[in-house]
C-alpha cells in the first residue's frame, strides 16, 4: 500500500511539475511530433445519452505505473446520470477520483459516484475530478488511443476513446 501511495504521489508531483502556462512563451522552434500537433477536441456521442469532448490521458513516466484521464462529459438527457465505475484494460485499476485541499495540501480520493446533471456537464480536469489509472500494464505513449468504459448506477455502459497526450501538453 505504501508503495502504491508513493508511486501515485510521485506521479502527481511529476504531472504538476510538467504543467506550465503555454500562453506566455513561443513554441515555434520546437520539433513537433504527430502527437504534439494533433488536436484532441474530437466529440464523441455515446448511446445518444452522453457527449464526450477532449478525452485524453497523460503519457506515463518511465518506471511509474499511474496516469490520469480527462474529458468533458455532457448528459444529453432530462435525467441525471450517476457514473459509479470506470474500467480500462490498460491498467489493473481504473477509478474516478477527485483532488481537494486538506490541511493546505492537495489530496486525492476515489469517489463513489460522479453525477452528470440532466442536460448539464461535468469536466474531468487536472486538480479536480479525473480518471486515475493505477497499475498501468504497459507504457502509455503519446498518440496512443485507449478505451475506457464508464458504468452508470443503472448498469448502462459508455465506451470512451481517450488519446494519450505528451506530458508537455499539460
Amino acid at each position: 500500500m505504501k508503495k502504491t501511495v508513493l508511486s501515485i504521489a510521485l506521479a502527481l508531483a511529476a504531472f504538476q511539475a510538467s504543467a506550465h502556462d503555454h500562453s506566455t512563451h513561443d513554441h515555434s522552434g520546437h520539433d513537433a511530433t504527430a502527437a504534439d500537433t494533433k488536436t484532441y477536441h474530437e466529440v464523441q456521442s455515446i448511446n445518444d445519452v452522453l457527449t464526450v469532448e477532449n478525452a485524453r490521458a497523460k503519457a506515463t513516466i518511465p518506471g511509474v505505473k499511474v496516469s490520469a484521464g480527462y474529458m468533458k462529459i455532457t448528459n444529453d438527457t432530462d435525467e441525471p446520470i450517476r457514473l459509479v465505475e470506470a474500467k480500462s484494460s490498460v491498467a489493473e485499476h481504473t477509478e474516478i477520483h477527485r483532488m481537494f485541499m486538506r490541511d493546505s495540501q492537495m489530496a486525492m480520493r476515489k469517489v463513489d459516484a460522479l453525477e452528470i446533471p440532466a442536460n448539464g456537464s461535468v469536466e474531468l480536469k487536472p486538480k479536480d475530478y479525473h480518471l486515475m489509472f493505477m497499475g498501468v500494464k504497459e507504457a502509455l505513449e503519446p498518440g496512443q488511443e485507449i478505451k475506457v468504459t464508464l458504468v452508470a448506477d443503472n448498469g448502462e455502459k459508455f465506451d470512451v476513446q481517450l488519446t494519450v497526450m505528451p506530458m508537455t501538453k499539460y
